[in-house]
């Protein structure tokens, strides 16, 4: 039942950001926009796009390769097969059939794979909190009163936009992402420090929080023992933050596309709004939220532009991410012989995601 509560939820929330996106669209000034699009950049965006394909499997070979060689075309059809579930399948299935495809391709043990996953998102997370501190560091907040009154931002909303909100919110994240990091770094330098500090942080709040609190941090420190030394921990990240990089690319060359004139940090505040937007519950393939972020940070980066405009930015670099993806996840697919509904069926079987706990075991 709670499965289907979150899709509902999902759908709701989608529903409300198309509303508020696409309300008092003018159809005609939209595809306008889109027939004087600037191919050049559109084919600079797409390779971008592709490009993060193999860095993203370049970051998670630092982490699989513990275990065993595993080749190149596992590691890519598994991830990119999870792509494809993330973006068509509710519920976001597509880390866990990632490690399921993993798994099958190399004879590893589910669980051990599905580490892999969830080291690689950690890994992932350095790149966004670059990303997020540059957005922070280098936005200057315009006054509320430029952004258009068509954009109709409700009351709370044109309050968070004050200047001094965005100061604090600024300041609040630099602070709560560099800890992020701090603590990250610390549990694989000085396990036993870094779980003193949680213990005290837990204890302060409740006492009751200590023993789960502890247990929670010391397994995940286990798990960056994965990590061979640090060297491949650091190649790792590097990855991860030519990934990001590939991103704000893609997106930057999106507004020349669209013959913007926009700011270097508009693509880097875009695309901290998209990775916040398609982390909440949504609809398959991100549809709703991702455009209403794109729309805010076009909005309170460059008030000037259109709205039209801005919302034909949002559909193309929608539909750009989401063409690559399903046609490589379903080529891969086909390749690989597997079935993604069957897939999903087994990613949520408890029979499946428990037997493999009883191989794990060393690999040689």
């Amino acid at each position: 039942m709670k499965k289907y509560v979150q899709i509902v939820l999902g759908l709701l929330l989608a529903a409300f950001f198309l509303w508020w996106a696409f309300r008092g669209m003018n159809v005609h000034e939209v595809l306008a926009a889109m027939r004087g699009i600037r191919w050049f950049w559109l084919g600079v965006a797409l390779a971008g796009i592709v490009a993060t394909f193999f860095t993203r499997i370049l970051r998670w070979r630092y982490i699989v390769r513990t275990a065993k060689f595993v080749s190149f075309r596992s590691m890519f059809s598994s991830t990119q097969i999870g792509f494809l579930a993330n973006f068509v399948l509710p519920g976001r299935a597509g880390e866990v059939i990632r490690a399921l495809v993993l798994s099958r391709m190399e004879q590893l043990p589910f669980s051990k794979c599905f580490a892999f996953v969830a080291l690689d998102r950690v890994t992932d997370l350095f790149g966004l909190v670059a990303v997020m501190l540059l957005s922070v560091l280098t936005f200057h907040p315009v006054d509320p009163s430029r952004i258009p009154a068509e954009a109709h931002f409700p009351d709370w909303a044109m309050a968070l936009l004050q200047p001094q909100a965005i100061r604090a919110a600024a300041v609040s994240a630099i602070l709560a992402l560099t800890a992020l990091v701090g603590i990250f770094v610390l549990l694989y330098v000085n396990q036993r420090l870094a779980l003193r500090i949680a213990d005290a942080c837990a204890g302060a709040v409740s006492k009751r929080l200590v023993g789960p609190v502890h247990r929670l941090i010391e397994h995940f420190a286990e798990g960056l023992k994965v990590f061979r030394s640090a060297g491949d921990m650091a190649k790792s990240v590097f990855f991860s933050l030519i990934t990001w990089t590939l991103f704000a690319i893609v997106y930057q060359s999106m507004l020349y596309a669209f013959g913007l004139n926009a700011p270097w940090y508009a693509s880097f505040l875009v695309l901290s709004l998209v990775a916040v937007a398609i982390s909440m519950p949504g609809a398959p393939g991100f549809i709703g939220q991702f455009h209403a972020a794109i729309l805010v940070a076009m909005v309170i980066t460059m008030p000037e532009v259109k709205l039209d405009v801005a919302r034909a930015i949002a559909i193309v670099t929608h539909l750009l991410n989401l063409s690559p993806v399903t046609v490589v996840g379903v080529a891969c697919l086909y390749l690989e012989g597997f079935g993604l509904v069957e897939l999903r069926r087994q990613s949520e079987s408890s029979d499946f995601t428990s037997a493999p706990a009883q191989e794990d075991e060393p690999q040689s």
